[in-house]
């Protein structure tokens, strides 16, 4: 996790002082840079600008909506038939752009099933169908000749595919790991499916005027990273990742494996193609129309204009993936970012506080056991100061210089041996009362607080994801931008050049190919933006099941506090109904 106002592995700051906006000490964040800083503020849509005097400000009409579905973009990942491919380009084009790809092409996949996020369960394994372990421990030798590094020993009991299955003992399987390896994972990670819900790592290191070898440093670094990889495995996309996957069954030299694997680095995105509604394809094919073509009869009446298909693409991040019509996705995106920094903020003081009970309630059970054996050693030198016979020996006959009879003596040590006993059991209810807050404590810092710090690390992830998003489309926006700009000069210059008959037929052919890579890379950005933003919707939707984890995180803690509780007041009760019996005379 990192070190942001969401989540750090050291004690924060008073939560009621004025907020910081985030750490900028932690490792893992300074090696992804943060476009999340301007996304609150109005965007200068770069695609306003006129292409060559056309109007951008119609939209698509209704007659023009045939070829969606009922109006509503459905699964966009359908089954590949490239025979029915569509494309830009009259007949005796398409020979010439053979190599390029056409984006109309689809292929199978099923990332966005509704049985993939449904399959999505963030409760413990209590709660859960998914009764997977992972552990992550340290290993007390430290490796390395002059700076000393920590290994980690994970063992779980994933039953990986065959190909990848290795020998387990007792169904589980132990790897060691260094931190290094953890911060390569989520980095390939990043760089594969940047736009999932990828939990982050705890810091590396503390933060400046602390000291890294702290025990308790690395034991919040031990937990995150242990919440890391359980969490990467409960994702129903990133649980099936190869390189999740070897990075979990590679024995102990993993440095090694990674020299000399064939890493491939590139996106999920990558390879997939959607059927494009004509909304977003350009009509080209006057341009590349001969003499002979311009005598056949036109039949692109039918076929939306350049204006109109201008203005879809420039408002493509404004659409919503499940109904175009709908102009409010990234208004939406912006109202779930104002709303996520207070919710996360919220959340931070909430753990803040939970961590600062724990450290109270470890004060009063040290003091309640301080106080027991002040108590006892109270109770076992009392008798050397009540008692008249510890100042005035008593005399032969029974009766002292005072006349106090050995009667009345006798019952006044009978008396204090009572009060005696009964702080004794006093001291036996502080030392239950310690010990039963122990078990407590120990269970809250293993689970309650690890709860918290769970739901902490996914509100991080979505978060980050929401900030790589909007640095995607303020990239894809200006890419947009130049490849239409660059569409509508060479139009123009090829309409132009057509009109000459002194034009050479290089220079027609030049243009044509620029017009067709152009415009090939123009549905390849469009096709990713589709996938990109249905990506999103579907993480989001996978991220609507961690409202669950509310309710286990304070299911489990007041049971565990009703439990302790019941034992502590029947505690309390048997040592109250015995005090009853203390003399009062």
């Amino acid at each position: 996790m990192s070190g942001s106002i969401f989540g750090s592995a050291e004690p924060l700051d008073d939560p009621w002082a004025l907020p910081a906006a985030r750490n900028s000490e932690s490792a893992l964040m300074d090696r992804q840079p943060n476009a999340w800083g301007g996304y609150n503020s109005e965007f200068s849509d770069p695609l306003t600008t006129s292409f060559g005097g056309l109007d951008v400000n119609e939209r698509f009409s209704e007659e023009e909506e045939d070829d969606i579905i009922g109006g509503v973009i459905q699964d966009p990942l359908l089954p590949i038939n490239q025979d029915e491919g569509t494309s830009p380009l009259p007949k005796h084009v398409k020979a010439k752009a053979s190599t390029i790809a056409d984006v109309s092409e689809t292929q199978t996949s099923e990332v966005w099933t509704d049985e993939l996020t449904d399959s999505f369960n963030p409760l413990s394994y209590h709660n859960n169908t998914d009764k997977t372990i992972i552990r992550v421990k340290e290993i007390p030798e430290k490796e390395g000749l002059v700076f000393k590094h920590i290994n980690y020993l994970i063992t779980h009991n994933i039953v990986f595919p065959r190909e990848y299955q290795v020998q387990q003992e007792r169904g589980e399987l132990k790897i060691v790991r260094r931190y290094s390896d953890f911060a390569w994972l989520i980095e390939v990670l990043w760089k594969k499916y940047p736009f999932r819900i990828i939990p982050d790592l705890p810091p590396k290191k503390f933060t400046i005027g602390t000291s890294s070898t702290d025990s308790v440093f690395l034991q919040r670094r031990r937990r995150g990273l242990q919440r890391f990889l359980n969490q990467v495995m409960k994702h129903p996309i990133l649980s099936k990742e190869s390189l999740v996957v070897m990075f979990l069954t590679v024995p102990n030299d993993f440095a090694n494996w990674k020299k000399f694997a064939n890493i491939d680095y590139s996106d999920e995105f990558n390879g997939l193609r959607v059927s494009l509604p004509r909304r977003f394809k350009l009509n080209l094919e006057k341009v590349f129309k001969t003499q002979a073509d311009d005598d056949e009869e036109d039949d692109d009446e039918d076929k939306p204009s350049s204006n109109i298909v201008i203005n879809n693409i420039t408002q493509i991040w404004s659409e919503s993936p499940q109904n175009f019509r709908d102009l409010d996705f990234i208004e939406s995106l912006g109202a779930i970012d104002n709303q996520l920094n207070k919710f996360g903020e919220l959340w931070s003081k909430l753990c803040i506080l939970v961590e600062r009970i724990e450290r109270r309630e470890i004060a009063l059970s040290q003091d309640q056991q301080r106080f027991g054996h002040f108590l006892k050693e109270f109770s076992e030198i009392n008798s050397t100061i009540y008692g008249m016979s510890n100042l005035l020996p008593v005399q032969k006959g029974g009766a002292s210089v005072i006349g106090t009879s050995s009667t009345g003596e006798a019952d006044e040590r009978q008396n204090l041996g009572i009060i005696n006993a009964l702080l004794r059991t006093i001291v036996s209810y502080l030392f239950n009362s310690k010990q039963l807050k122990d078990q407590e404590l120990a269970s809250m810092d293993s689970e309650t607080l690890e709860n918290f710090k769970k739901f902490q690390d996914y509100i991080v992830a979505l978060k980050l994801m929401l900030e790589r998003l909007i640095g995607f489309k303020a990239t894809s926006e200006r890419d947009l931008h130049l490849l239409l700009n660059k569409i509508t000069r060479a139009n123009e210059r090829l309409t132009q050049v057509k009109i000459k008959a002194d034009v050479k037929g290089s220079e027609i052919d030049r243009l044509i190919q620029i017009l067709q890579e152009s415009s090939s890379d123009l549905y390849a950005l469009i096709t990713k933006i589709i996938l990109v933003k249905n990506c999103v919707v579907s993480e989001f939707k996978i991220f609507q099941k961690t409202k669950y984890l509310l309710s286990e995180v304070f299911q489990d803690w007041f049971v565990e506090k009703v439990k302790y509780g019941d034992l502590e007041q029947q505690s309390l009760a048997r040592c109250f109904n015995e005090l009853q019996d203390m003399p009062l005379k």
